[in-house]
């Protein structure tokens, strides 16, 4: 195979991981990233764009499989606006020429717990990226919803995610409905995604924090 990968959020935590393992899977002879600032990197396989989030040049977002990694925090929005922006109206946009240029399949990352009719503003935020995603026909639409994400990273989303301390103590839970609440490592996330990507599904497909580990860490 020689797919070509479109990657958005590449510096993210989730991002980051995506972009290791794309480079890494022979299913991609092309990755393709759409940054604000070139990542100090090379590789046989990689192209960056930089682009304004905010025009983005549809024509560029060709591919087979996209990735969507974006995601802020309320501390570094700085406004329930402007987090909108950037954890729906940016997607959804991306969703929307991504689209109209066939690629075949979306994989957006969300979260745990993500409701449109959720009483919090950031779930709520995260349902209705979803939603708003399942507007466009894409062969296949892929959502993974993780629980609180491990790995570096420079700021702590303390109030975007169940607490770290109750996230931690969920580890030990092995069954039941608390089980998709457990943190799970940003590279089990990501694998997850780019071993989903070859299975072809077909549709929409929701895929729980839980199953997302049994995907991802097999």
């Amino acid at each position: 195979m020689n797919k070509t990968a479109l990657l958005f959020g590449a510096t993210g935590l989730v991002g980051g991981q995506c972009l290791k393992q794309l480079l890494a899977n022979d299913a991609y002879g092309s990755v393709v990233l759409f940054v604000r600032s070139l990542i100090p990197m090379s590789h046989p396989k990689l192209k960056q764009h930089t682009v304004n989030f905010d025009s983005l040049p549809a024509e560029l977002l060709r591919g087979d499989d996209l990735y969507c990694c974006l995601g802020t925090t309320m501390r570094k929005a700085g406004s329930q606006a402007a987090f909108e922006k950037v954890d729906l109206a940016y997607p959804a946009e991306i969703g929307k020429h991504a689209s109209a240029n066939s690629v075949k399949q979306f994989l957006l990352v969300t979260s745990a717990g993500a409701d449109t009719a959720s009483a919090n503003f950031y779930l709520r935020t995260k349902g209705r990226v979803e939603d708003a995603l399942k507007a466009f026909p894409f062969h296949s639409l892929l959502i993974f919803r993780p629980s609180y994400l491990m790995g570096s990273r420079q700021e702590f989303r303390l109030g975007e995610r169940i607490g770290m301390t109750t996230m931690r103590a969920l580890t030990a839970a092995p069954v039941g409905a608390l089980k998709k609440y457990r943190p799970i490592g940003a590279s089990v996330v990501a694998a997850a995604m780019v071993k989903t990507a070859q299975r072809d599904l077909e549709g929409v497909h929701v895929f729980e924090s839980d199953e997302i580990h049994s995907i991802g860490a097999a």
